[in-house]
């Protein structure tokens, strides 16, 4: 997985941030702030404008991924039908390993 990037200016030592939290608030509602604990980040704080935006892409994304999976596996049984597994099939043996 990529790791973000950040500026020097958004990192804030974990005992400074606990010190000058109103103003690492205020930093945030500009751009994200990287709070290190020994030198590794462990906490981000963002505004909450930012972090809905997110929220929402990532829902945004799930779904078109769930979308794609559909697309494809119906394309897989359009293709070869005697590859598909009956629901009845799946819905007994469900139940039984719920025994």
């Amino acid at each position: 997985m990529e790791k973000p990037t950040f500026t020097r200016e958004q990192l804030i030592p974990s005992s400074i941030a606990s010190k000058q939290f109103g103003e690492l608030r205020k930093k945030a509602q500009r751009v994200p702030q990287f709070i290190t604990d020994n030198g590794e980040v462990d906490t981000v704080v963002l505004s909450y404008d930012y972090y809905e935006k997110m929220y929402q892409r990532l829902i945004d994304l799930e779904q078109k991924e769930e979308a794609r999976v559909l697309t494809e596996r119906i394309e897989r049984l359009e293709k070869n039908p005697s590859a598909g597994i009956p629901w009845r099939k799946i819905k007994r043996t469900v139940k039984q390993d719920d025994r």
